[in-house]
């Protein structure tokens, strides 16, 4: 069974199923590294000893690895594009029968729904459209906050 800690993210208290052992876990993902420690408490140590252990442990690794905002999180880029920038692709998009280019700036509201801006390259060019589609996100992500 687990607990989580809601004040402390990524720090949760884990008790075997037959009850036998218990111990505060911290658990961090961080550019793709985990870093994951143990706070066994039972016999030899008293629950809050280790919890309070497990709290100290917990905010020296999070002075060192803050807690990502929404935004921070947003800029993260996941895979490769052409642009370089989380949210901005060069597409290909067909409408009426016809083929167009455009730069594609996409992005998560605060209601979780997804949003989108086309730019397309016949009518701005390449440049252009790539700065427009740069700066809709970037007003888009400005808008939702660090939250």
């Amino acid at each position: 069974m687990k607990r989580d800690l809601k004040k402390y993210p990524g720090l949760y208290q884990e008790t075997s199923s037959d009850g036998s052992s218990s111990r505060f876990r911290i658990v961090i993902n961080h550019n793709k590294k985990i870093i994951q420690e143990y706070f066994y408490f039972g016999v030899n140590t008293s629950e809050q000893a280790a919890e309070k252990a497990a709290i100290k442990r917990w905010r020296e690794i999070r002075k060192k690895i803050p807690v990502l905002t929404k935004r921070r999180f947003r800029e993260i880029l996941r895979k490769p594009t052409a642009s370089g920038i989380p949210g901005v692709t060069r597409i290909t998009t067909t409408s009426k029968g016809y083929e167009y280019e455009v730069w594609k700036a996409s992005w998560t509201n605060r209601s979780g729904n997804r949003k989108s801006k086309q730019f397309s390259i016949n009518k701005y060019g390449t440049r252009e459209a790539k700065r427009l589609a740069i700066e809709t996100r970037r007003e888009a992500l400005d808008k939702i906050g660090a939250r």
